[in-house]
């Protein structure tokens, strides 16, 4: 990476584990461009044509990028698998860093200045959840559970009275961001379900966990599997 030390780097960040598909660029943490998508058919069909759009208007071109950081899920099995394979290839082909940021843990992050532990829920249909939390220290934010696939009650039933505060999706659980304080624990802030961004800017802070190479891998974070591999296990 070819790169003055004092300079900031260029980004590329997207995301596709979700119907709120999201590309970034980014010089250092600050956010030069960004692009929502709410779509129902296949990422695959956009991804890249959108990703050209977006630097375009501003003068961007491939070769100006120092950093590719991608959404790992949880999340669509097609659309994860999308994302992290269009990264890789990009990451590969311009001989830049790579970046593999999970929805849950770019959620956190934007919650990283809190004083209290967060928790990140996200709607996995089927009236199940995807949970995880992270603890905040100094604006720095570490897993302390790892991010499960639980029923919505079974996850109402864990939350209850607990000192946190819930982001992501906190609605499915009945706690509403701006909630009276007075009504205790847990509590819900805002944040961007659009995570573009916030992957670039964790992706940023975890420099230990860029990779470089021909042969670089991404793990994906599906947590539920694939309704391939559930069918194949059902009928065994």
């Amino acid at each position: 990476m070819n790169m003055p030390v004092a300079a900031k780097p260029k980004v590329l960040a997207f995301d596709t584990s979700d119907r709120r598909g999201s590309i970034a660029l980014l010089e250092g943490p600050e956010l030069n461009a960004e692009l929502k998508l709410n779509r129902l058919e296949n990422h695959s069909a956009s991804l890249i044509r959108s990703i050209d759009f977006l630097m375009r208007c501003l003068g961007w071109t491939l070769k100006d990028l120092n950093l590719v950081a991608v959404g790992t899920g949880p999340g669509s099995f097609t659309g994860i698998r999308i994302g992290i394979a269009t990264g890789l290839g990009l990451a590969q082909s311009l001989s830049v860093p790579f970046a593999g940021i999970s929805g849950m843990e770019a959620l956190a992050f934007q919650a990283r200045f809190l004083e209290e532990s967060v928790g990140v829920v996200l709607n996995a249909r089927r009236s199940q959840v995807y949970y995880a939390e992270y603890g905040n220290r100094e604006g720095r934010i570490r897993q302390i559970r790892k991010p499960v696939l639980l029923f919505l009650a079974d996850l109402q039933g864990r939350l209850k009275n607990r000192r946190l505060t819930l982001v992501g999706e906190p609605q499915i659980c009945g706690v509403k961001p701006g909630k009276d304080a007075d009504n205790g624990w847990p509590r819900a802030a805002e944040t961007d379900l659009y995570l573009a961004a916030s992957i670039g800017r964790r992706a940023l802070s975890a420099k230990r966990r860029w990779k470089s190479g021909n042969s670089i891998k991404c793990e994906p974070l599906y947590i539920r599997p694939p309704d391939a591999i559930a069918k194949k296990t059902r009928t065994r």
